[in-house]
């Protein structure tokens, strides 16, 4: 596994130093990633569309709430699509706007879509939907579930927005987890890490909702 070099954690706690950090971690781990062996990426994308696969496969009538992949992330469009072909349901989130929550529509392949907020695309016409798993990218991560993204606080305000709080998925590449994130106190940890490494639960809320699929054997789990 390729090691990054990432600078050294903050000296001082304080939140200037701590956001100075994370910024720099930040824009190293975006930039391994962008960099990425072509040949690499597509074999360690298809590790981790096979894990997520596994995961569904215990949910098929789940709504599954995942982004449209950017600077490299793993494409999960045929996952999702597949899911969605075995009766399944999924969403694409719209931002309303700067440090507003997201909100996912219903989406298909056959959704129109059009750029939304940073050009990102976001569908149209389409109903809002609750989800029951949201997926959520990762720049990076630590053993305990915090996730560093793209520092613009979207996924942390949307879940804390929620009545109910879906499953959370974090997705990204093993490389880029690191001791600590340093989370802010509004940091939300996901449920479960995912990388081409395997599957990591993370929550009690990530072991309980497998073990009640009924039917099905539960995807094997990465120890941390």
């Amino acid at each position: 596994m390729t090691r990054i070099i990432l600078p050294a954690p903050p000296e001082k706690s304080d939140d200037i130093a701590i956001s100075g950090w994370r910024k720099a971690v930040r824009r190293q781990l975006l930039a391994w990633r962008s960099q990425m062996d072509p040949a690499i990426y597509a074999e360690r994308s298809a590790a981790v569309c096979a894990g997520l696969a596994d995961i569904l496969a215990v949910r098929p009538n789940a709504t599954i709430g995942f982004y449209w992949p950017i600077q490299n992330e793993v494409d999960l469009r045929a996952v999702v699509t597949d899911h969605i072909d075995r009766g399944g349901k999924a969403a694409l989130p719209i931002v309303p706007g700067k440090d507003q929550p997201m909100v996912f529509h219903d989406w298909t392949p056959q959704t129109e879509m059009a750029p939304g907020f940073a050009r990102i695309p976001e569908p149209v016409g389409t109903a809002v939907v609750p989800v029951h798993v949201m997926i959520a990218p990762l720049v990076g991560f630590d053993g305990r579930g915090y996730r560093l993204g793209y520092g613009g606080g979207f996924f942390d305000r949307t879940l804390a927005a929620m009545a109910v709080r879906p499953l959370v998925i974090g997705v990204g590449f093993e490389a880029t987890r690191i001791a600590d994130i340093f989370p802010h106190e509004y940091d939300i940890p996901v449920d479960i890490i995912l990388t081409e490494a395997g599957m990591r639960p993370i929550s009690e809320k990530a072991t309980s909702d497998i073990n009640r699929a009924e039917g099905s054997s539960p995807p094997c789990f990465l120890s941390s």
